[in-house]
């Protein structure tokens, strides 16, 4: 499995989890705690992503020193073009109907985290497009 594949599914992986987990959380819960509860919650899953991401890809760097050497090649730049192809019409699409929800009475704090979920669900788009390029690809 080439490294950039490797990445694509840590990447996949940890936005699924944590960013399921944050969403997940707001709708169980459906504002029971003050505003600044859910704030430091969306820090804190930005700062636990970022450093799960790297922390795996150092770790499967040290792994496969050469595979993670390597550099980009035709492939890697076709598919990473195909799968920014696919997930940039699904973020538009969703943040027209975030945006649409303005007439449905959503606030500007909904709105707010209709995008951040918009960003997110296009993101494991993006992720998932990049890894069935690779399995494609093989």
């Amino acid at each position: 499995m080439p490294f950039r594949e490797k990445t694509a599914w840590i990447s996949v992986i940890s936005t699924i989890v944590i960013w399921g987990g944050f969403f997940g959380f707001m709708a169980l819960t459906r504002g029971r705690y003050p505003g600044p509860t859910y704030m430091v919650g969306f820090f804190a899953a930005i700062v636990l992503q970022a450093i799960l991401v790297t922390v795996a890809a150092i770790v499967t760097a040290i792994l496969a020193p050469k595979d993670a050497s390597a550099s980009r090649d035709e492939r890697d730049h076709t598919i990473s073009r195909r799968a920014y192809a696919i997930a940039y019409p699904v973020l538009l699409t969703l943040v027209l109907c975030v945006a649409g929800g303005v007439h449905l009475g959503i606030g500007a704090v909904g709105m707010a985290y209709g995008i951040m979920g918009a960003i997110v669900i296009a993101e494991i788009v993006h992720y998932a497009a990049q890894i069935v390029g690779y399995r494609m690809a093989s």
